[in-house]
C-alpha cells in the first residue's frame, strides 16, 4: 500500500512559467484527505523552495538540493533533519578544473540565506532562462572561491558543453571518491552537474522521510521529470515519471503520464497512483 507520495518540483508539479496549477494543488490536497503523506524531493535549495512547500502545507520533512539538505517545518520552526557539506578542498579542485574548462562555474556557499550563490562570470548558454530566475541569489565575484568556509559549502555547480563536463570528471578522477556527482539536466549539447558531499542524492534524501514516518519504500510512489529522479525512480514502489521527461528517464517508470508538467500531469499521476491502491 502506498502511504507516501513525494513529488519533485521543477519540470513536475510546476510549469514552466513555474507556478502550480489548482487542479495539481487539489490533486494534492485530495491524497492528503485520504490519509496519504505527501513530500517534495527537489533539487532546489531552501531558499528558492521553500515558499512552495509552505504554499502546500506539507508538514513533515522535506528534501533540497538533490538531498544534501533536509528540513522539518520553515522559519523560527526550521529543523534540520541531516546537512552534507561538500568540503573546502574538492570544492576548490572542482571549481578550478570547471574554470580551467572555460565552462560556467557557481559555487553555492550557504544552505538558508539568499544571495547564496557566487560566480566570476558566466557566458551565454541555453541555461540563459536559469541564471536570469535565479538572477536575485547570483553574486558576481571576482574570486568566488573566498566564499568557501573551513566546514565546507552545500556544492559547486558546473555547466556547458557535456562533452567538456565529463572531460573534466574523467581528470578529477579520485579526487572524487568523497564527491556525490549528479546530473542534474540537459539542453541540446550542454548540461547543468551537481557536486555534493558524501552520501547525497534523491534516494539518501528520502531516506530521512521514511525513517522520520517509519515507513519502507515498498510504500512510497514518487513523480519525477528528470536525471536527478533516476536514483529515487529506482527504489520507489510506484515510479512515475511525466510525459515531458527525457526517453533515458521514463526507462524507470511503472506510470508516464499522457500530460506534462504544464497540463496537470502531477494531477494524472496522483489519481493513477490512488487507482493502483485500489487494485
Amino acid at each position: 500500500m502506498i502511504k507516501l507520495i513525494v513529488i519533485d518540483l521543477d519540470g513536475t508539479l510546476l510549469n514552466d512559467d513555474k507556478k502550480i496549477s489548482s487542479t495539481n494543488e487539489n490533486a494534492i490536497a485530495k491524497a492528503l484527505e485520504m490519509g496519504v503523506h505527501v513530500s517534495i524531493s527537489t533539487g532546489r535549495s531552501y531558499v528558492s523552495g521553500h515558499e512552495i512547500v509552505e504554499k502546500l502545507a506539507i508538514d513533515i520533512p522535506v528534501s533540497y538540493q538533490n538531498g544534501a539538505l533536509v528540513v522539518h517545518g520553515c522559519g523560527s520552526d526550521l529543523r534540520i533533519i541531516s546537512q552534507s557539506f561538500l568540503s573546502a578542498n574538492r570544492a576548490v579542485e572542482i571549481y578550478k578544473k570547471a574554470i580551467d574548462k572555460n565552462l560556467n562555474s557557481l559555487v553555492f556557499f550557504d544552505f538558508f540565506r539568499v544571495p547564496d550563490i557566487s560566480t566570476a562570470i558566466l557566458t551565454d548558454s541555453p541555461y540563459r532562462g536559469y541564471y536570469l530566475n535565479n538572477s536575485y541569489r547570483i553574486i558576481r565575484d571576482e574570486d568566488p572561491l573566498s566564499r568557501i568556509e573551513d566546514q565546507g559549502i552545500p556544492e559547486v555547480a558546473i555547466e556547458g558543453k557535456e562533452r567538456t563536463i565529463l572531460e573534466a570528471l574523467r581528470e578529477l578522477n579520485s579526487q572524487l571518491e568523497d564527491v556525490t556527482v549528479v546530473k542534474n539536466d540537459n539542453q541540446e549539447d550542454h548540461a547543468f552537474y551537481e557536486f555534493f558531499g558524501p552520501g547525497v542524492g534523491k534516494s539518501n534524501g528520502l531516506r530521512h522521510i521514511l525513517d522520520y514516518l517509519d515507513l519502507e519504500w515498498e510504500e512510497v510512489a514518487y513523480i519525477g521529470d528528470n536525471f536527478n529522479d533516476i536514483d529515487i525512480l529506482r527504489r520507489a514502489a510506484l515510479p512515475s515519471v511525466m510525459s515531458n521527461a527525457p526517453d533515458e528517464v521514463k526507462r524507470y517508470a511503472k506510470i508516464i503520464t499522457k500530460n506534462s508538467n504544464n497540463d496537470n500531469g502531477v494531477a494524472e499521476a496522483i489519481e493513477s497512483i490512488m487507482k493502483w491502491q485500489e487494485c
